[in-house]
Parts: structure tokens; sequence; C-alpha cells
């Protein structure tokens, strides 16, 4: 391990938050030791599309009932498609998609038009938060729909969750304690697919086409992203090849920068706040953790 001190790790989380604009939380869980760390994690923040993961979850938990099916069909009507994040909004109207087909969709490429049609399917948003009362997570609530002209400028109303909450149900998935081995399994499976690595990710050595290149990557990460003006989050399971890793949620919010741009501060925090969390809870006796240099020095 690069640090075994926490208290050096809730130093840097600590300065990392002052050195930046706007709130920042922090909840992350050692796999294997079970430590953690906690930063403002009993604040509800506003999650943006990370609310995405309780609609996955809830839809993979019927799937797993017996109540749907990943080949049941959808059809996408002109008045399903909503702007934003995704690649559906600009198909043709009359597609007939598979509940998997939106549920990947909703997760890897955030698409706000296959979130409405997996809220839709699994019942409102209602099944959803009852999804997550039982399951002992009470913060993590959705609001609404994917629907701007009820959202407005408000990124609370879409959704919201503490950090400690959305830790937990992230552990609770590497755990497969999330509805059993089979809701756990297919959650994260379909997570790993996730191509927005900008945030907590953004410093590390991730490889996503791994698998396609044939590469056997030192470390993963099977996540779920958001973003709106002046709000970043993150929450996700970062594993390591030969054992380990964390389950960890990292939110931010009311930056003054209010830019989508790549070097926007709350994407930056965010993976900063990843680095610092590799290298404190890299196995001791492996090489280096695999993180790339940044300019920004806790010491």
């Amino acid at each position: 391990m690069t640090d075994q001190s926490g208290d050096a790790l809730e130093a840097t989380l600590a300065d990392l938050a002052g050195g930046h604009t706007g709130n920042l939380a922090v909840a992350a869980r050692d796999l294997g030791s079970g430590a953690e760390v906690l930063l403002n994690a009993d604040e509800v923040f506003p999650t943006a599309s990370v609310i995405k993961l309780p609609i996955l979850v809830e839809l993979l938990r019927q799937v797993e009932a017996g109540k749907l099916a990943l080949d049941d069909r959808v059809e996408l009507r002109g008045e399903d498609q909503v702007g934003g994040s995704g690649i559906l909004k600009v198909f043709d109207a009359g597609l007939r998609l598979t509940l998997r087909d939106v549920a990947t969709l909703m997760i890897v490429l955030s698409d706000n038009t296959a979130t409405n049609l997996a809220i839709d399917a699994v019942g409102g948003v209602a099944a959803v938060n009852a999804a997550m009362d039982a399951l002992g997570l009470p913060t993590i609530r959705l609001h609404n729909r994917v629907e701007f002209e009820v959202i407005g400028d408000d990124v609370r109303r879409l959704g919201e969750s503490s950090a400690r909450d959305m830790c937990a149900l992230v552990r609770g998935v590497a755990e497969r304690n999330v509805f059993g081995p089979g809701v756990s399994e297919a959650v994260e499976r379909v997570l790993a697919g996730q191509q927005y690595l900008d945030q907590v990710p953004r410093y590390l050595q991730v490889k996503p086409y791994a698998a396609e290149l044939g590469l056997d990557p030192e470390i993963t990460v099977a996540n779920k992203t958001g973003f709106f003006t002046g709000t970043r989050a993150d929450t996700g399971i970062v594993r390591y090849r030969d054992g380990g890793g964390f389950a960890y949620a990292v939110f931010n919010h009311e930056s003054k920068d209010e830019t989508f741009l790549a070097e926007a501060e709350g994407s930056v925090l965010a993976g900063l706040v990843g680095k610092a969390l590799v290298e404190h809870w890299w196995p001791s006796g492996r090489d280096t953790a695999p993180t790339v240099a940044t300019a920004y020095d806790p010491s």
C-alpha cells in the first residue's frame, strides 16, 4: 500500500475539498479489509444520472423474479425521445429494442430515452424507490422520469442520495448481496461496459477495450456517472487483477465551473479522489499503483 494511514487519506480528501469550489462527498470501502473513508457521507446530494443505477437494479430484479425478460421488446415512439445524453434521441421512431438493449444504453451511454423506457417497464418511479427501501437505502430517491420541463435547472428533481447509501448499493453489488448473486452479477456486468470514464477512473490506468484487445489490465472499473451544470457524480466498483478493490460513491455539487468541458472542475476533482483511493488501498508487495501523474501533490 502506498499509504496505510487512514488519517492521511482523510486529510488528502479534505485538502481536495478545500481546494475546489462547491461541495464534495465521498464514501468508499475496501472490499478486502472493510476499511472505509467517509467525507460528508450522510449529506444528500443530487445524483444526476447515477440514479440510473437503482433503475437498473429494479429492472434486473424483476427479470430475476420472472416479471420481465431481457428479450422483451419495447417500441421507440417519437414521444418517448428526450434530449440530453444518449443516442436514441436521434434514431427513427419505430425501432423495437429489447430490455437488454434499454438497460445497456441507459448505463453505458447514459441514454435518457432508454432511461424513461426502463422506468416505464418496471412500473414507474415508485417501484424503483420501493426496491431501495427493501435494501435499506432510504436516501436513494428517484423523483421523476427524465423530463427536462419538470427538472428545469434543479437536478435534484431527478434523483438524490447520500454518498454512504450509494456506496452501500455498489458494495452490495460487488459482494453479491443486492437481491442475490444473479441480480448483482448482472448489474456489475452492465456497469463494466461504461464508456464515461472521465471522473473517478480519470487518472487510473483502466483499459476499456481490454477484452477486444486481449489485454489483462491490473485494474478494472464498473461504474455509473452523472453530470449536470456544476454537478458531477460517480459510483462504482474498482477491482484489482490479483484480488482486492473497493466500492465508492463520489459526489460534488455547486461548483462554480458550470462547463461541460473535459477539464471541468468537478470531473477533475472526482479523478483526484479516485487516484487517492487507489494509491491508498493498493495492496502492499505489488508494483506501483496503476495511476498516472497529475499536477496535484498531496504532500
